[in-house]
C-alpha cells in the first residue's frame, strides 16, 4: 500500500546535499537533488507521495552563519502550509543543533510538522543514512502529523530511527558522530513507519504538544545585526585576552553546574567576576547557565555572580542557549531577559517552566 501525502522539500546543502567527486565531498551542480531521486528509486511505496521541492541556499553546514538563518525563515514564512502534510528540512550535520534549535522556536506556531534531517554521508553512498533518516521523516509527517518541529536522525549504536525535539539536539560527538537529547531522552522512535513516543517525564506529551503556539518574527528579520559570543568554561580559561565589546551579549556555558572560575587572584584576570566588569564597562549583558530549575542550593561562587549582575538561564543546551540569545537581540519587540528565562519552544528541560512570548 503507498503512501498518500504532498510534503515540502527544503534543501539547503550539507553532506545529505552534496556529492564524492575524487575523494571530495561538495555541493555540485544538482547534488541536493539526488535524494529525491534516491529515495523515489529505492521506496516505491511512497510513489503517491508528492514531493514539492525549494532550494533556497546550498552550502556546506560548517559555513552556516546567523543570516542564513534569516533566509531559511523567510522561505518557510512564505508557505501556505495548509497545501501541505508537514515539510521536511535537509541540512549539514555539523550544525543542525542550532538550526533546529532556531528553525524550532522560530516557526514554533506553524500548523504542520516541521522535521530537520541530515545525513553522514552523500545520499549516492550505498553506505549513507541519508535515506533511512529521510525516510523516517517522511513516515513521521504522515502517520503522526504532530505540529512543531523535530529532528530525524538515525542512531548508530543500535540502528533506531530516533525522533529529536528540535530545541533539545545536542550536536553529534567527534568520535562517533552521534547526536544526543539535552536531559537524556529523545521524544520517540520510528519503527516500521510507525512512531512510538518515549516515556520519559521530561518530555511533553504528543498531545499536549498540539498547543497553538503565536509567532514571534514577522515576516523579515535580521540575525546578523547584533552578535552573540558563545564561551565554554574551561580550566585555565584567560578572559583577560576576550574583548567583549561589539557584541550585544555573551554566553557563558559553564560546568554542569552552572559553574565558572571566580577567584580573584591578585594580577591576574581569569575570573568570570572580572569579565563580568568588562562587559559592564562595555554595556554588554552576560549570561551564565545553564542553572537547574531544580536546584534548590548553590554554591558561593554562584552568590558572587548573582552580586555581579550576571544573568542566569536555565536547562538549555549550548546550542538553545545561543540561539535564543541571537533571537532575543535581534528579534524587535522582544524583552531579552523574559526571552531567556522564559520557555519559547520546549528548549527549557526543568520543571519550572513558563511560556512568556
Amino acid at each position: 500500500m503507498s503512501l498518500k501525502g504532498k510534503i515540502l522539500v527544503v534543501l539547503t546543502g550539507g553532506t545529505i546535499g552534496s556529492t564524492c567527486s575524487d575523494g571530495v565531498r561538495g555541493i555540485i551542480g544538482d547534488s541536493p537533488y539526488i535524494l529525491i531521486r534516491e529515495f523515489r528509486k529505492k521506496y516505491h511505496d511512497y510513489s503517491d507521495c508528492e514531493f514539492e521541492v525549494i532550494n533556497p541556499y546550498s552550502i556546506l553546514s560548517e559555513n552556516l552563519t546567523c543570516e542564513v538563518w534569516s533566509l531559511l525563515y523567510g522561505a518557510l514564512y512564505q508557505v501556505d502550509t495548509s497545501e501541505y502534510d508537514g515539510i521536511i528540512i535537509t541540512h549539514g550535520s555539523d550544525t543542525l543543533a542550532y538550526t533546529s534549535a532556531a528553525m524550532g522556536m522560530l516557526m514554533r506556531h506553524t500548523q504542520c510538522p516541521i522535521v530537520l534531517t541530515a545525513a553522514d554521508r552523500p545520499a549516492d553512498d550505498p553506505a549513507s543514512n541519508a535515506l533511512p533518516n529521510f525516510r523516517a521523516s517522511v513516515d513521521f509527517v504522515l502517520n503522526v502529523g504532530i505540529n512543531g518541529v523535530f529532528v530525524s536522525y538515525r542512531r548508530n549504536s543500535d540502528g533506531e530511527q530516533v525522533i529529536y525535539i528540535a530545541t533539545r539536539l545536542c550536536s553529534a560527538d567527534c568520535y562517533a558522530d552521534e547526536f544526543s537529547s539535552y536531559g537524556g531522552s529523545c521524544f520517540g522512535v520510528v519503527r516500521e513507519g510507525n512512531f512510538i513516543s518515549g516515556t520519559s517525564p521530561l518530555n511533553p506529551s504528543p498531545e499536549s504538544m498540539q498547543r497553538v503556539f503565536s509567532p514571534i518574527a514577522g515576516k523579515s528579520i535580521d540575525l546578523g545585526a547584533r552578535k552573540i559570543l558563545l564561551l565554554r568554561s574551561y580550566p585555565g580559561m584567560d578572559y583577560s585576552v576576550i574583548n567583549p565589546c561589539g557584541y550585544a551579549a555573551v554566553v557563558n556555558y559553564g560546568y554542569h553546574c552552572a559553574t565558572a572560575y571566580t577567584a580573584y587572584t591578585e594580577g591576574k584576570s581569569t575570573s568570570l567576576l572580572h569579565f563580568s566588569e568588562m562587559c559592564r564597562e562595555c554595556g554588554v549583558d552576560l549570561w551564565l547557565g545553564s542553572f537547574k530549575c531544580s536546584e534548590s542550593e548553590i554554591y558561593s561562587s554562584q552568590t558572587e555572580n548573582e552580586r555581579s549582575g550576571i544573568k542566569k538561564f536555565y536547562d538549555m543546551c549550548p546550542e538553545a542557549a545561543y540561539v535564543k540569545a541571537v533571537l532575543a537581540y535581534n528579534l524587535s519587540g522582544l524583552n531579552s531577559e523574559e526571552f531567556m528565562r522564559h520557555c519559547v519552544f520546549y528548549e527549557i528541560v526543568g520543571q519550572k517552566i513558563t511560556y512568556g512570548v
